[in-house]
């Protein structure tokens, strides 16, 4: 068994604490954070953009890992959420490809106005280079240039034998020259998620966020409950009440509060979402209370 069949089987596991299947599931994002955020730039050619469709992207995966059959499978089943994540910031829009080069330092007073113009024209120049590869060309470029995967790595993200690979990375060599894409490499390195500690931050506030809203129970819909995160901790609220919620050990999709003997189950809809809350006391059924903001 892989490293990351591990991480996902024990993201999933439902006799681990929620604690545990979070932290698992962080390092799945620290190893796939480069590889998300560069799969989505080379569809974008965004680098906002491309990080909330890695973000979101990851939040996704997370709601539904329980429905990916083959951990091992895990990198390529994230590229086809990715692509779908790309495609719904994209449809019925016309986004502008704002490229690496957007994202620059303004020059100072101080620096030369030519030079400054020089640099910012040689910027676009790289970047109309690389979007003007063919789409498949482009990821594989940024990939393995960019983000610093290797050819086995790629092809197991693309889903696609190594060989074509190479042949894709020899096709855009051919087409680019080998100093523009070291100009690349060296613009886009500081926008990787893994520079800085921002990107994973924002996915596990997502993960959290999942849970937070509030729920009316159907038998007595004058009681709502209201579950509010702060930082990496849960609060429930209802009936006067304020109770911290806590993993029980049955896994993701339980939490459980200190004050007394009380429980409560989320359940998900087809797409991972969640759209109830379960109530038990001693192991009994109290109510179900369904989401509604």
């Amino acid at each position: 068994m892989n490293k990351t069949s591990a991480l996902v089987l024990k993201a999933r596991d439902p006799n681990v604490t929620q604690g545990e299947n979070h932290q698992a599931f962080g390092s799945l994002v620290q190893a796939f954070q480069d590889m998300a955020f560069a799969c989505a730039y080379s569809i974008l050619g965004d680098v906002q953009l491309s990080q909330d469709a890695a973000q979101e992207g990851f939040i996704s995966a997370w709601q539904r890992l329980s429905q990916l059959r083959r951990p091992e499978a895990f990198p390529s089943w994230l590229r086809r959420i990715l692509l779908t994540e790309c495609s719904r910031l994209t449809r019925g829009k016309r986004i502008r490809a704002a490229s690496l080069a957007d994202h620059v330092e303004i020059p100072s007073n101080a620096d030369d106005p030519q030079r400054a113009f020089e640099r910012l024209e040689t910027r676009k120049a790289i970047f109309t280079a690389i979007q003007g590869l063919p789409e498949h060309e482009r990821m594989v470029v940024v990939l393995f240039y960019v983000s610093e995967y290797s050819q086995r790595e790629i092809s197991a993200f693309l889903d696609i034998p190594a060989t074509t690979v190479a042949k894709r990375l020899y096709s855009a060599r051919a087409r680019l020259k080998d100093e523009l894409l070291s100009k690349f490499r060296e613009l886009f390195m500081s926008h990787r998620p893994s520079m800085n500690l921002t990107f994973a931050e924002r996915v596990r506030a997502g993960v959290y966020d999942q849970y937070v809203g509030q729920y009316r129970f159907e038998l007595r819909p004058d009681l709502i409950v209201t579950i509010k995160r702060e930082g990496d901790m849960l609060f429930g609220e209802a009936g006067g009440q304020r109770n911290v919620l806590f993993s029980s050990g049955r896994g993701t999709t339980e939490l459980s509060t200190k004050e007394f003997d009380g429980r409560g189950r989320f359940a998900r809809n087809k797409r991972g979402e969640v759209t109830h809350f379960i109530y038990f006391e001693s192991e009994r059924q109290m109510g179900l209370a369904k989401k509604i903001s």
